[in-house]
């Protein structure tokens, strides 16, 4: 069951948050879902169920880059039949 939920936020906070849903191809709403259940599931539970060795190396690479999935997929195709 979805409810509909009123959020005050400063402006440029809305914007910001526009611009990474669009470039992530989600709404809006599902990113403030997608948070909102990130922060009641809770770090330690998310890591609970990993191997050691997964949550050892958990976190020490960081990606550099903009570009969305598909587009990292398409270049990766691309420079590997092309």
């Amino acid at each position: 069951m979805t409810t509909k939920l009123t959020l005050t936020l400063d402006s440029k906070t809305i914007e910001t948050a526009k611009i990474y849903a669009k470039k992530n191809k989600i709404s809006l709403s599902k990113l403030v879902e997608f948070y909102f259940k990130s922060l009641s599931s809770g770090i330690e539970n998310n890591n609970a169920n990993l191997p050691p060795i997964t949550k050892e190396l958990s976190g020490i690479a960081r990606i550099t880059t903009t570009k969305s999935d598909k587009e990292l997929l398409h270049e990766a195709l691309n420079k590997r039949f092309l």
